[in-house]
């Protein structure tokens, strides 16, 4: 590349690495407060609660990375449209072909790093996290054994202790138990402690009672006990070996998985769709770029506002990737749909490559660009009084 090149390409590089952390971290945030109860009520350690948030970025990152791309493109030739730096390189000889090499070589690169995480690190991660969340939900000690907290495990059953002491003792033991279709058990108990036995595990309890109460006439019947063990491995929720969901899976395992699967054979069009939108998944940041070359990588006048151009960027960029999402979706139900995952992409693209190269920019109606003056100039009063306010 030509030194030109280089310090476009490297400064977009760089724009784009700060927004796409600036929206990760966004995204990290609101999953990592979704599992926040792991700490809260599951009880697990704080680099478990981490890890789990964190295994789900590569995933997110499919999704964010072609916006944080487009963004960081519109920035950049907003900042050169401002400094006539477009016009005079066009002036000096040079083409917006030229201009547009070094984006195009970016969205090519995020791409395939887009492509790399949807084939492949993106469902590792996932299956991870699955093995995570069912040791998590094995664990029943660690879901039960919660002090101070009324643990409801489902509707019907319910378990609290008061305290858990220093040398592991469990205090004020309550448990309701309604699974039972004639009678409710109530089992209180000053101490307890938990034993692992044969594979199994038990809450031995000490000095309580079992309170029984039949359901038809609410009759009851109260027996004290010295000692009295209660096992929990009955409460170990069901489903922890269900197989890798469709999105879990590598390219490679939706491949390879045999037809006559009976998981794969109940969702054979879920299978098919989601093989041909990871394999055109990689093409959707390239578009995107086109899109915002379209409508910001021609040389413009310093006379005319920018605004009514960024706003059409960044809405033609968002439009190619929602077309990427609404077929991929229609593709799942439908697999009829299917060879629209490949014709959207590769009609958009040769629309809005053939567009740029011949040097086509859209002409906005011009309400739509007084609109988006005016609203750009009414942003930047607004940023100047409060620049203002802030000196004073």
């Amino acid at each position: 590349m030509s030194r030109l090149a280089v310090h476009i390409f490297a400064r977009t590089g760089v724009v784009f690495l700060a927004v796409l952390a600036t929206l990760t971290g966004i995204v990290w945030v609101t999953q990592a407060l979704r599992r926040f109860d792991l700490v809260t009520a599951k009880g697990q350690a704080i680099a478990t609660y981490l890890g789990m948030t964190f295994l789900a970025v590569p995933f997110l990152t499919t999704v964010v990375a072609p916006f944080a791309l487009a963004i960081a493109i519109i920035v950049v030739l907003n900042a050169m449209h401002s400094d006539s730096e477009l016009v005079a390189i066009n002036a000096a000889g040079g083409s917006h072909r030229q201009i547009a090499r070094p984006f195009v070589m970016l969205g090519l690169i995020v791409g395939i790093w887009v492509a790399f995480i949807s084939l492949f690190a993106g469902p590792q991660a996932l299956q991870t996290l699955r093995d995570m969340t069912n040791r998590i939900r094995a664990d029943v000690v660690a879901n039960v054994l919660q002090p101070g907290r009324f643990v409801e495990i489902d509707e019907d059953f319910t378990f609290h202790i008061r305290n858990r002491a220093g040398d592991g003792s469990l205090e004020g033991l309550f448990i309701y138990d309604s699974r039972d279709p004639v009678f409710l058990f109530t089992y209180t108990a000053e101490r307890g402690r938990v034993v692992e036995a044969l594979g199994r595990s038990l809450v031995v309890m000490e000095n309580g009672t079992i309170e029984r109460t039949r359901r038809a006439d609410q009759s009851s019947t109260f027996v004290a006990f010295g000692s009295y063990g209660f096992d929990l491995s009955e409460l170990q929720p069901e489903g922890t070996d269900r197989p890798y969901q469709v999105n879990e899976r590598t390219i490679v395992e939706l491949i390879t998985t045999p037809v006559d699967d009976p998981f794969r054979a109940k969702r054979e069009d879920q299978f098919q769709a989601e093989i041909h939108n990871r394999l055109t998944v990689g093409v959707y940041p390239l578009l995107m770029v086109l899109a915002v070359l379209v409508f910001m990588g021609l040389p413009r006048t310093t006379r005319g506002g920018r605004a009514a151009a960024v706003v059409s960027a960044m809405l033609a960029a968002t439009g190619v990737r929602i077309a990427g999402f609404l077929v991929a979706g229609a593709a799942g139900s439908n697999a009829a749909l299917i060879p629209l995952v490949w014709a959207v992409p590769g009609g958009l693209m040769v629309v809005l490559g053939a567009a740029f190269w011949a040097g086509r920019q859209p002409a906005l109606p011009g309400f739509v660009t007084d609109a988006a003056d005016r609203v750009a100039e009414w942003a930047r009063a607004l940023a100047a009084r409060a620049v203002k306010a802030g000196g004073s």
